[in-house]
């Protein structure tokens, strides 16, 4: 039996003015030759509001889940890293936040569902409301890449 306690933030409220959650995938860095190579989608996320006696009630900190499907279609090993980025309904940006546990490292043709914690720190507890969309910003790399010297890397894809 799975119990949840906790109040969400995003649910849908009879009268509201409150927009439902949206999420987006934007790839802001593609390695050459990997363009197409990564899929990312069934990106969700949830901000939970405080319980009482978390420490956070009233500090405009808050804590939420998320969780999405990265997919190498390519024929070779992949690196993603990412960050997650939080804007209101203007898309103004409020936070910003760089998961642990990166990169996600995808063998080719390897599918994995990451799933994680973040933590909004918006300032006014109020601000809470004016959230509207995380957007996940993802970079494609090989392997190693940026740790080695591209005539390193050269000679590695040559030999591989």
């Amino acid at each position: 039996m799975v119990l949840w306690v906790g109040c969400f933030a995003g649910g849908d409220r009879v009268g509201s003015d409150r927009e439902a959650l949206r999420s987006e995938v934007e790839f802001v860095e593609v390695d050459e030759g990997l363009e197409s190579s990564v899929q990312i989608d069934s990106l969700i996320w949830q901000p939970f509001l405080p319980l009482p006696g978390s420490g956070l009630e009233g500090s405009g900190d808050f804590d939420g889940a998320y969780q999405a499907v990265f997919r190498n279609v390519g024929t070779q090993e992949v690196w993603v890293r990412y960050d997650l980025r939080f804007f209101d309904r203007e898309e103004l940006l409020l936070d910003a936040f760089i998961p642990f546990g990166q990169p996600v490292v995808l063998a080719a043709g390897e599918v994995k569902k990451i799933e994680g914690e973040f933590r909004l720190r918006l300032g006014d507890p109020r601000d809470i409301e004016l959230l509207s969309l995380m957007r996940l910003g993802a970079r494609v790399r090989w392997p190693d890449a940026g740790l080695i010297s591209p005539m390193l890397k050269r000679q590695w894809d040559a030999i591989r």
